[in-house]
This record gives structure tokens, sequence and C-alpha cells, in this order.
């Protein structure tokens, strides 16, 4: 409001004058003209001064005012009692060339704060990258975790054919008996190898030494994927039970992997009656 009060005095002042101007000599119309520009570039500064941080920018539109207004008082007043009205064309000029050097300043200063912005956004944007990734993986296999499995469920199964539940034999006597960095170990090993024979974005980490994978396999070996998987674990007299279930559209995440459990305590079960009955024997 203030600033309009201003401008309204200005313009006031500028038509006020133009009238007397107009009616005395036509040779007033150069006058005229060096009012409206003055009025236009004092109405400009007064009303954008305030949101300027600059002081070179600020400084020079003064100047250049300035120069303006002494030389529209230069046309009405005279000029040997007011001598330094002569510097008029000096402020327009120096005020120019400090707009041009206020603006460039401007310019700059605008350019780093684009740049620290888009260094603040990328660094953003890799923070919330970062975190989603940490949300949907498991952090020390760097497998997805259960949340990752079933959010991607629906669309795994239109593209495979099987799924495989793993869940580790022994791991507990693993884990007591060599230290907890021997079971970290196992379960990396055991990642590393289910992501290079099922592909990393396959498989999943449910939890503790469960697993599963999707794959495309028609006639599954079972024997020869568990010789392959517990390679480096059987040291620690570590194994696995591996369950299958055929992916079916119709049917929802929770049921398929059910059946693939299910499928693999019998294999646990029947693993464990086999060792039982060559204890038996020996």
């Amino acid at each position: 409001m203030k600033h309009i009060n201003w401008l309204i005095c200005i313009w006031v002042v500028v038509f006020i004058c133009t009238y007397f101007l107009l009616s005395h000599e036509q040779s007033q119309f150069d006058t005229i003209e060096e009012l409206f520009w003055a009025g236009i570039s004092v109405s400009l500064t007064l009303q954008v001064y305030c949101y300027l941080g600059n002081r070179i920018l600020i400084g020079a539109w003064i100047l250049y005012c300035s120069g303006l207004i002494f030389d529209l008082l230069d046309d009405l007043l005279d000029a040997q009692m007011f001598p330094f009205l002569v510097f008029d064309t000096t402020f327009k000029h120096v005020g120019f060339l400090l707009t041009c050097a206020g603006l460039f300043s401007l310019i700059t200063e605008k350019r780093a704060t684009i740049k620290k912005l888009n260094i603040e956004i990328q660094t953003r944007q890799t923070l919330q990258e970062q975190l989603e990734f940490e949300a949907s993986h498991d952090k020390l296999t760097a497998l997805g975790n259960r949340r990752a499995c079933f959010a991607r469920f629906d669309e795994l199964k239109e593209h495979f054919h099987l799924i495989y539940y793993f869940d580790l034999d022994n791991f507990k006597f693993a884990n007591d008996n060599y230290g907890h960095q021997c079971g970290d170990e196992i379960l990396v090993d055991f990642a590393q190898r289910l992501s290079k024979h099922f592909t990393k974005q396959n498989c999943f980490r449910l939890g503790g030494d469960e697993f599963i994978a999707f794959c495309d396999d028609k006639n599954p070996n079972i024997d020869e994927l568990r010789i392959y998987l517990t390679a480096f674990m059987q040291q620690y007299q570590v194994g696995v039970s591996i369950g299958f279930a055929e992916l079916n559209n119709d049917d929802n995440p929770d049921h398929l992997l059910h059946i693939a459990d299910q499928n693999m305590y019998r294999d646990k079960t029947s693993k464990s009656m086999r060792q039982r009955c060559r204890e038996n024997e020996s």
C-alpha cells in the first residue's frame, strides 16, 4: 500500500508537469518525453527495490533515475544556479554500467543457487533411492525381502512357471557352534549361489534362513540343485530343504507359498527319515 501511494504521487506530478509543458511552447515535447521516462524509471525502482538484495543493482537504478531527473531539471531550471545538473548524463551512463554489473552479479548468484539446489535435489533423490532400497531389501544378503516379494509377486507369477521354497537345515547348530559370523557367511554364500542360479531379481529372503526363488524349470532336478547350493555350507553340517509349487494366476501369493512350504517340509521330513535309517543301519 505504501508503494502504491508513492506511485500515485509520482504520476500525479508527471501529469501535472505534462499539462504545464503542453500549455507552453511545442519545443517542450523532448522534456515531456524525459518526464515520461523519469516517471517510468522511478516507479519501477520503487516497485521492485524491496524485493532485491543486490545492492549494486539498487544503487545503479538510483543513479540512473537521478540522472533522468537531473536531465529533466536541466531543461526546466537554470544550470548556472544548479551546476550539479551537468552530471545528468554521467549519472545515467554510470547507472547503466552498474545496472549491467548488478544484473551479471545477480545472474551469477542465481546460477550458484540453482546449482546448489540441483545438488541438494540429487542428494535427496539418492537418499530416497537408498531408503527405498533398504526398505525392500535384506541388509545382509542384498536380496529382496518379504515386503518386496509380495509387492512383485503378481508380476513375477505371470512370467515364471515355478516358485522354490528353501529352508536351511541345521543352521542354528552352525550359528551356535561356529559363531554368528559364520552364520552370516553361510547366508551370504547361499544368497549368492541362489542369485547366480536364478538371477538376483527373482530371489528373496523371507526372513531367518528361509528363501524363495522364481524360475521357469519344467523338470526341476532337486538333488542337483541341492548339491550346488550347499557346496560351501556342508563343511558346517548345514543342508537345505527344498519345496516348490507351480505358479497359477488364479491363486493368491499366500496359498502358493503355503503349497511350496508344505512341499519343503515333506523334503525335510524325508531327509530326516533317511538320516535316521542310516544311523540305525550303522
